[in-house]
């Protein structure tokens, strides 16, 4: 199956029963009806359903997202829930592009071993050939595309890992740490804990792990603010 015959059918699924008008109400300004991810998706949906800092973004790019979340509403209330969960999706993959852009802008690469490895792991889990097929065809994707898909996710990835790793940490929170449970930082056998400043590089490395998400949404907030973000769902 090609790449185009399986956007069509992730299309078919996604969207059928969902083929309303959007209806006079539709034109005009901007309203905080327009502001409603349930109201009626326009018809026909457009091939490109967003543009990030002038890079388009496609319909056939949000589809696998959609289905995935989709599949997982109850079928009694999947009509209803169609706008929603493909609005959904397209914010998914703008926050992606967005950071996607970030990373390229910054020079941000993934480790190749990384994205081959991943790949592989994939494909391990679909040995048999026609398997292969329909999992990727299900997915929107042939083989390049998902190998793309997943360099994408890794550069993501790595932007994360290093605003994380170069985020500054307020002696407050590391002082909080070590005074909530001092003890925890002594040496085996030690009389005491270890001085504060001593621990100081270790504490400051659990509080950025334990704090990943937050630098990352933080680090998302930041470029979105900045970013020229137009959606046409």
């Amino acid at each position: 199956m090609t790449r185009a015959r399986a956007t069509a059918t992730l299309l078919a699924v996604l969207l059928a029963g969902c083929s309303r008008s959007a209806g006079p109400s539709a034109a005009g300004p901007p309203s905080a009806a327009a502001e409603d991810p349930t109201r009626p998706l326009p018809s026909p949906i457009p091939d490109v359903v967003a543009r990030v800092n002038g890079q388009p973004v496609y319909l056939a790019q949000i589809l696998p997202l959609a289905k995935a979340e989709l599949d997982r509403v109850p079928a009694t209330e999947r009509d209803r829930e169609q706008p929603r969960v493909l609005r959904h999706a397209l914010s998914q993959y703008v926050d992606r592009e967005l950071l996607f852009q970030e990373a390229v802008a910054r020079g941000v690469k993934p480790q190749t071993r990384d994205v081959e490895w991943a790949y592989d792991q994939a494909r391990k889990e679909h040995p048999n050939d026609q398997d292969w097929a329909d999992f990727l065809a299900k997915q929107g994707l042939d083989v390049q595309s998902l190998r793309a898909e997943l360099r994408v996710q890794h550069t993501v990835a790595a932007l994360v890992e290093e605003e994380a790793r170069t985020f500054a940490v307020p002696e407050a929170w590391s002082r909080a740490a070590y005074d909530a449970d001092p003890a925890s930082f002594g040496q085996p056998g030690a009389a005491g804990p270890q001085p504060f400043e001593q621990v100081r590089g270790q504490i400051e490395q659990a509080i950025r792990a334990q704090k990943r998400d937050l630098i990352g949404q933080d680090l998302l907030k930041r470029v979105r603010a900045r970013a020229r973000v137009e959606t046409y769902l």
